[in-house]
């Protein structure tokens, strides 16, 4: 349960590099203490212990959801209206927990600042630690095989942020039968055994009974070929692209998000930004600055990258990391990560950023109707959630209690914890992050940019995560170039949620660049701005997708999709590439 916090002093999140040595040496012991503490069994469950609250998110499944295909049986919300301020909430209850835990009242959960893109801070990828300030000492550990004194220093030996171990372990329920081109059928099993250690890129985390013995192969032969270095690339590849390819990098995303969102309910969600776009340039042709961005979308590359799905380049058949199966790369299991973490809480500042930027520190406002205020929008309803049920600040956010009238409990709601500032559950600030990236600001109509409207790529059809990469031939001969970049993070078992599974086809839409050649023409900053739709249609556009594969080795492999839609039954199986009006842009 959430404690009140109205009493108490703000603390005040910071980018976890710039901690003073007192600061990080609580964060570390706090999270050593959280992940040590013994989560309990039903009906006495300790929720203030790391495995406990980590499997708030996805795994282990409860409710409907634990063997009804048509839920979802993690508590987390994503695709939704609710995605912001449930994991707003989620960040609280972690923090408490890590307060309560070690004692330390002053304990605040740090960001990792992702607008940095040059790697992960060393803090996440060093498997030990030595403690710096004296307020730890050797008497702070019960069990003193965890720790190294030498020289009055204190070790741990393992650095609780650089992975968890799962104390119990969990099964898959909805493990099914797969048929292979081969005609030989595989059992896709998504369990995990006790002791199980959390992995990142290029790792696999893959190991239920069909797969444990590849992925141990696997995972031997990347010890020994730098994987920090792999991990460290694919990061900076995600975060920082623009440089390389124009494609706008996850941290420049998310100022995008943070400063042009014209409202909560986009701003909020993949799935209301994508019906704010069709509505502004799908349905006439005319020039608009109201593109956009939502919080979600470079949240999802973050989460891709950190699980060692590859960046697209220019280069169409790798992918770079093969066979990588990163835990933060889908949604059952990330939030074992420690790493997690700290990404949403970055995700959280930029939320905060933007409402400080739309004077929304107050109070949030969602379109009642819109796609994005129901459950079966995207993931599918959530445990104790009915499929027919509306999203919005009143909407219970489960599992989340705190105390209520007469002494009993009730759930937390997104309107209790709208102000950090002020709010009695969730009371915190933030220090702004540094090195904030570039925006590419609204201009003239002079410099308005068609854009193009991906859609009819199924995510039912699609097991876990995967990273559309949208390609264009402008008739150099120089191949084709990327445009960009739709990281969709998703769950194993989606085509198995029957409430869902009408409404899981990706629609993404993406602004063309001035620099953009189309055949036998100049760049489309030349060509005439009523005329650029017309021309950009000229474009012979293509998209690949990169995927794991239900059999086999189920690595990231890559398909290919034409400009023409495959048709099945009346039901479009493939992409749909259109080009509409456009915005301005520089």
């Amino acid at each position: 349960m959430l404690r009140s916090k109205k009493d108490q002093s703000v603390v005040v999140r910071k980018d976890i590099e710039t901690l003073d040595p007192a600061s990080l040496d609580k964060l570390i012991y706090a999270f050593y203490k959280l992940q040590k503490a013994d989560p309990g069994m039903p009906p006495s469950i300790n929720e203030d212990s790391f495995y406990v609250i980590a499997g708030y998110h996805g795994q282990p499944f409860r409710g409907a959801g634990y063997g009804n295909k048509e839920w979802w049986g993690g508590y987390c919300h994503h695709g939704n209206v609710l995605f912001p301020t449930w994991h707003r909430a989620y960040l609280c209850r972690l923090e408490q927990a890590l307060q309560g835990v070690s004692g330390f009242s002053d304990v605040a959960l740090p960001y990792w600042n992702e607008y940095k893109t040059e790697k992960l801070p060393d803090i996440f990828t060093t498997e030990s630690y030595t403690f710096q300030d004296s307020i730890i000492s050797e008497d702070s550990f019960e069990d003193k095989d965890d720790i190294i004194v030498n020289d009055g220093k204190i070790t741990l030996k393992h650095n609780p942020l650089f992975s968890y171990k799962l104390q119990q372990g969990f099964f898959d329920n909805l493990a099914r039968l797969v048929e292979g081109k081969d005609e030989s059928t595989k059992r896709v099993d998504y369990s995990k055994y006790k002791e199980y250690e959390t992995v990142r890129c290029p790792y696999s985390g893959l190991v239920g009974p069909s797969d444990r013995d590849k992925t141990e192969q696997h995972n031997e032969r990347e010890k020994s070929d730098n994987p920090i270095g792999k991990l460290n690339r694919n990061i900076s590849d995600w975060l920082a692209k623009e440089s390389n390819t124009h494609v706008p990098g996850m941290s420049a995303l998310y100022l995008e998000a943070a400063e042009k969102a014209p409202n909560y309910t986009v701003f909020s969600n993949t799935t209301s930004a994508a019906k704010w776009n069709d509505d502004n340039y799908g349905r006439q042709e005319k020039w608009n600055p109201l593109f956009a961005v939502s919080l979600e979308k470079p949240h999802n590359g973050v989460h891709l990258a950190v699980g060692g799905y590859s960046m697209p380049d220019r280069d169409t058949s790798r992918p770079t990391f093969e066979g990588s199966n990163g835990d933060m790369g889908e949604n059952d299991t990330a939030s074992f990560d420690p790493i997690f973490y700290f990404h949403h809480c970055f995700v959280d500042y930029i939320f905060w950023l933007w409402q400080q930027k739309h004077g929304a520190e107050t109070e949030l406002a969602v379109f009642e109707g819109y796609p994005g205020t129901s459950p079966i929008d995207a993931q599918g309803p959530t445990a104790f959630m009915g499929a027919d049920s509306q999203l919005n600040m009143e909407t219970p956010l489960v599992p989340f209690m705190i105390p209520g009238k007469n002494g009993g409990r009730e759930y937390l709601k997104s309107k209790d914890i709208v102000n950090i500032k002020e709010s009695e559950f969730c009371h915190y600030d933030y220090e702004p992050a540094e090195k904030r990236p570039t925006l590419r600001l609204a201009a003239a109509d002079s410099s308005a940019m068609p854009i193009v409207r991906l859609s009819g790529i199924s995510r039912a059809r699609r097991p876990g995560s995967f990273v559309v990469g949208l390609y264009a031939d402008d008739g150099t001969g120089h191949g084709k170039k990327l445009i960009g970049v739709e990281p969709v993070f998703s769950r194993w078992q989606v085509a198995s949620c029957a409430n869902c599974s009408n409404t899981l086809d990706v629609t993404t839409h993406i602004v063309l660049t001035p620099d953009q050649r189309i055949p036998n023409k100049p760049l489309l900053s030349g060509i005439r701005t009523e005329e650029r739709i017309q021309s950009a249609r000229e474009l012979k556009m293509s998209v690949n997708i990169w995927e794991n594969q239900l059999t086999g080795s189920r690595t990231q492999r890559y398909s290919y999709i034409s400009t023409e839609p495959t048709e099945s039954n009346g039901e479009r199986l493939d992409a749909n590439i259109e080009v509409l009006g456009g915005m301005r842009t520089v």
